[in-house]
Order: C-alpha cells, then structure tokens, then sequence
C-alpha cells in the first residue's frame, strides 16, 4: 500500500526507535517503515471510548456544580491519524466527532479531548457517550524490533579487523542491533494463539459428530 499520509506520526516515532532520521543517509524509506508497522496492525471497529466526567463549577455552568464530558480514553494506543470518532451530535446519533485535541500515540491508551479548557470554560454536558471510535492501531515495539533485525542482518558481511597495530571491531554494530532489538520485543503486545487438540473426544461428541467432522 502506498505512504498515507495519516501515518507520518507512526512513521517519525518508528525512526526515532531504531535511530534512523529521515535524510539522505536513512536505512529504511517511509515505506519500508509502513510496512513494517502495517504487518503488525489491528483493525477496530466500534470500539466503545470510556468517558471521564469532569465535575464543574465556573461561570460558564452559571457558577453550578456540573457534570461534563470532555474527555474519552481508548484501551488501544499508537492509533493511525485516519480515525473516526461516531457519536452523539445534536439530535442525531452515529454522526462523525471532531475533538478539540487528541493523543494518538500512547502507551496505555489513547485520549481525545472535546473541550480545550473543562474547568474554566467548559460548556454542560459536553460530549454525551456512547462514543465509538474506527481505525487502525499499531504495536510499534513489534515493529521496530523487526526493523532492527533486517538492519542487522544488513551488518553480517563486517568483521573484525587488525591494522598497523590497530584494532577495528566493527561487529560491534550488528550486536547493538540485535541487542535493541530484544530490548523492544520484549514491549511488545503479547501473541495470542488458540490450541486444538484433534485427539480427544469434546464433552457430549458422538460418534456421528466426529465422522462428519463437526
């Protein structure tokens, strides 16, 4: 797939990982770092945003203790910049949401923000839940740990050398990198894999069940 535009944030923060600026001395292009990152993507839909309720008092609540809704949290984080937000808006559900600001590249999970200042001039009630986002979420470490590795593997012809009562190590290089490396896997999401054993009996499978292969 070609270089989105929606992915620059994903792409620079990629780099700065596996310290290779973008310039005329980069190891990986753009693509080559989308691709990385698209190999380790999850596609969400709907995901419902858990909100956080301000409790107000100011002069735009006319001086009134006030519930708002100004702020929604993601259980995912490093989302692609293309996310859609569906909500609430006016009298009309499933309209797409504009936040005033948003946190797209986070550990723990990503924020976005419909009131800029809640607590000097936020306006009741906010931003009504249910709020739902769609888009594209990164694991960034996975990514980066395998950039690494097709970096290294760049590095395997170097080889230590003596000169002139000199020493050169220049292996040293590819270790660092596989070095990184291991240090990001180990950030990375946790893999998931479902086991089936084909030589038990499930609870309540008959006979019939097994020859037809249900």
């Amino acid at each position: 797939m070609p270089v989105r535009n929606t992915m620059g944030d994903l792409n620079a923060l990629v780099r700065t990982m596996i310290a290779d600026p973008a310039g005329a001395s980069q190891q990986f292009t753009d693509q080559q770092i989308q691709d990385a990152l698209d190999r380790v993507r999850d596609d969400i839909g709907y995901e419902l945003l858990d909100p956080f309720v301000s409790i107000v008092n100011t002069a735009s609540t006319n001086n009134v203790a006030a519930f708002i809704f100004a702020d929604y949290y993601s259980k995912q984080g490093y989302w692609e910049a293309d996310v859609v937000l569906q909500g609430l808006l006016g009298t009309a559900y499933w309209k797409v949401l504009t936040p005033v600001s948003s946190e797209l590249l986070l550990d723990n999970g990503a924020h976005w923000q419909f009131e800029a200042s809640v607590f000097t001039t936020g306006t009741v009630p906010g931003q009504l839940p249910p709020v739902f986002a769609t888009g594209k979420v990164y694991d960034v470490y996975s990514a980066a740990a395998n950039l690494l590795d097709f970096w290294a593997a760049t590095l395997t012809g170097r080889f230590d050398f003596s000169s002139d009562g000199q020493s050169f190590r220049v292996s040293q290089l590819m270790q660092a990198k596989q070095k990184m490396a291991d240090y990001l896997r180990r950030q990375a999401k946790p893999k998931l894999a479902r086991m089936v054993r084909t030589d038990l009996q499930r609870e309540h499978e008959t006979w019939t069940d097994i020859t037809k292969g249900r």
